[in-house]
């Protein structure tokens, strides 16, 4: 059968960059989670070297060669980058450009709904807008994780202005979104008057991004993820809970990710990551 090293290496397009799936040309994404699952090996090298000239002339990176717009995917790059100790000129231009952007603040109720006193479409605090998938855009759980996790690495070598307000805003917008049941859904917590229930995945995602961080809303947090991991999730859930465990120190009975031919490139790479002895410890801050 199989492994999880054994199909992402056989993964690799010729130019060292990846598809989310077999066949398909190199994407940003698939590429930086190979290259921080490889980390060390020449594999990762390679899809670096196809990764680093796509920079844009903002600072930040493309999702595809031929998409040339802002990508949310910049923040792994960055990641990438300060795992290799590379504070150069594009790391520098990359934060530059991911400290300045900001998701859509979603407008202010009406004077009207005001004076119904109805509740919100969308309840939260409209203050924490995170970061976006795309420019312009609302912001979600996912590309605020990502960027706090890389200016978090980036904070002891960045000598620019608002990194760490930008961090704690980051933070402050997680935990704002947390839902009822003490886990996370894509993006909001409470929409139309009704509690959103939450998604493993996405409680996982939000636990990576909480990462070195302590109290009462992040125990709720991880007291779901073992709920949610006792149910047995499989795939994209089951491969982030195992890294979220990890980086908080949470004891749990591991089992390997069940992967195949047809397995996402991302899960593939997030398989090996949360291995006991896997690049997890990069991504939260620490030693291989």
């Amino acid at each position: 059968m199989a492994t999880a090293l054994d199909l992402l290496l056989a993964r690799q397009n010729p130019d060292g960059g990846f598809g989310f799936r077999p066949g398909q040309s190199s994407w940003l994404e698939p590429a930086a989670w190979a290259a921080l699952a490889l980390h060390g090996r020449a594999e990762a090298q390679r899809a670096l070297a196809w990764i680093e000239p796509q920079q844009l002339s903002s600072g930040a990176w493309p999702a595809h060669p031929q998409a040339q717009r802002e990508s949310w995917a910049t923040s792994l790059v960055i990641l990438l980058k300060c795992l290799r100790g590379e504070f150069d000129s594009k790391w520098k231009r990359a934060v530059d450009w991911l400290v300045s952007a900001e998701a859509r603040r979603i407008p202010d109720p009406s004077w009207l709904q005001r004076l119904l006193q109805k509740e919100d479409a969308v309840v939260q605090d409209r203050r924490l807008r995170g970061w976006p998938w795309t420019p312009g855009a609302a912001g979600w759980i996912e590309p605020t994780v990502h960027a706090v996790r890389a200016l978090e690495l980036s904070r002891a070598r960045y000598t620019g202005g608002a990194l760490q307000e930008r961090i704690e805003t980051g933070v402050r917008m997680i935990l704002d979104r947390q839902c009822k049941d003490g886990g996370w859904n894509y993006g909001n917590k409470r929409v139309l008057g009704q509690d959103l229930d939450s998604y493993p995945e996405c409680t996982a995602l939000a636990l990576i991004g909480l990462s070195g961080r302590t109290g009462p809303q992040v125990e709720r947090g991880l007291a779901r993820a073992v709920e949610d991991w006792k149910r047995g999730p499989r795939g994209l859930a089951h491969a982030l809970l195992r890294i979220a465990f990890r980086m908080h120190g949470v004891l749990f009975e591991d089992r390997p990710v069940e992967v195949n031919a047809r397995t996402d490139t991302a899960v593939l790479a997030f398989a090996l990551i949360g291995n006991a002895d896997g690049a997890w410890r990069l991504w939260k801050g620490g030693s291989a």
